[in-house]
């Protein structure tokens, strides 16, 4: 089936250039006309209401556009400009870019016991577990906790000192419109994930849990905030004005793509706060969950990173710390992940995840909300997916049944 579709695409990505601009070159317009039909069949299919999509590949922007809208009432049309939850994807475009600057500023240790920087888990069965294990997801942690399940009584009502519909002192931090988290819930976090059991050490299972101590780690060794430390070391040199967290602070939500009618937690369309239940418990900023961005933003930190670290003239990190974090971490097991980053399966063939014609070196992420980032420096190229495929329900699992990541790697790598 999915050669079938990329054959089909194929046909009807060539038979469609007329209606491009004569000023692209053929393979762009090429590029340009099989992406328009794979996003245009993906929205027909409800896999996603709209989305965007850039291609950089040979130091050339190939492609940038904006496809369908918002929501399917069809009312607002996806901009440029506009802003999607990067769910997952903020564990590298967050948390493993500070890692690697903080692995630079602090000659940070990644076999040392990450106890010694976050002191609550000393007294845990985690106490020497490193960022090489943690980060390789293969520490043993468990992948999640429903906290959001946590937070209602046995008759539906929140349970004491966790949320509240009126915003105060003691509830100060929003999780969506009209509801406001207890200022102490985030201790609650913590000492849940303290406890939870570990599986087998070296096995790899998919954690995004050391990620919330994430901020605390940053605090730590820079003393700025997490959000701090990225606009320094990052977002603000590189002038990336659509990525931050907590966008309504700073953005309309006109230009904010909503993502689920939430129907459980928060009971109302979740638009303008982070999607993810416990990200959003802890004030929605966190290093498993939360930044917000459009493709614009997110294309300099990729091309900095398939650039060695280097982008207009500045050297934003190193080669070295590039190579070590973007490589498998133990390339003797069948754990496929680097430090912080996904990698390509390890088996060959036309099933092989996320594309069988990305090359071995390929590294980045994805994220639960429907959005990619990957880099293939061997191809000399990066492709940036963004969707809201969760709207208006997580059900939605269109982007995966359809193939629609893969293909548009395969259209990347092959262009």
């Amino acid at each position: 089936m999915r050669t079938l579709f990329l054959i089909l695409f194929g046909l009807i990505g060539s038979s469609c250039l007329s209606i491009y601009s004569q000023s692209l070159d053929a393979k762009t317009t090429d590029l340009t006309s099989k992406v328009a039909e794979l996003m245009d069949y993906g929205i027909q299919n409800k896999a996603f209401p709209g989305a965007q999509v850039l291609i950089f590949k040979k130091d050339t922007l190939r492609l940038h556009e904006a496809y369908g809208y918002h929501t399917y009432d069809s009312l607002t049309p996806v901009s440029k400009n506009h802003l999607y939850d990067l769910a997952s994807v903020t564990k590298v475009l967050g948390s493993t870019l500070a890692l690697m600057k903080l692995y630079e500023l602090y000659n940070l240790d990644i076999e040392a016991p990450v106890s010694q920087w976050i002191p609550m888990l000393k007294r845990s069965d985690k106490k020497t577990h490193n960022l090489k294990q943690i980060l390789s997801h293969s520490a043993g942690w468990q992948p999640y906790i429903a906290h959001q399940n946590l937070v209602y009584n046995k008759r539906g009502d929140f349970k004491r000192n966790t949320l509240s519909h009126n915003k105060s002192e003691r509830f100060p931090y929003p999780v969506s419109d009209s509801l406001f988290v207890h200022k102490r819930y985030q201790k609650k976090i913590f000492r849940r994930i303290k406890k939870t059991k570990l599986t087998p050490l070296g096995e790899m299972v998919y954690s995004g849990m050391f990620y919330f101590f994430m901020p605390q780690l940053v605090q730590q060794l820079s003393n700025l905030s997490f959000p701090e430390f990225l606009n320094t070391h990052f977002f603000e040199p590189m002038e990336l004005q659509g990525m931050t967290f907590l966008p309504t602070e700073k953005f309309p939500k006109t230009d904010i793509v909503p993502t689920e009618r939430d129907s459980l937690f928060r009971k109302q369309l979740v638009h303008g706060w982070v999607h993810d239940e416990a990200a959003s418990l802890m004030g929605g900023v966190s290093g498993n969950a939360g930044l917000f961005a459009n493709a614009s933003s997110i294309a300099p930190l990729l091309q900095m990173l398939l650039q060695k670290g280097s982008y207009k003239g500045n050297q934003y990190l190193k080669p070295e710390t590039i190579a070590l974090f973007s490589e498998r971490t133990y390339p003797e097991s069948d754990n496929r992940r680097g430090l912080g980053f996904d990698k390509p399966t390890l088996e060959p063939g036309e099933d092989r995840y996320p594309s069988p014609r990305v090359s071995p070196e390929t590294f980045g992420h994805t994220g639960y909300t429907g959005t990619m980032i990957w880099i293939d420096p061997t191809n000399d190229c990066f492709v940036i997916l963004l969707t809201n495929r969760v709207y208006p329900s997580r059900t939605q699992r269109g982007l995966y049944q359809l193939n629609i990541r893969p293909l548009l790697l395969d259209y990347a790598v092959q262009d």
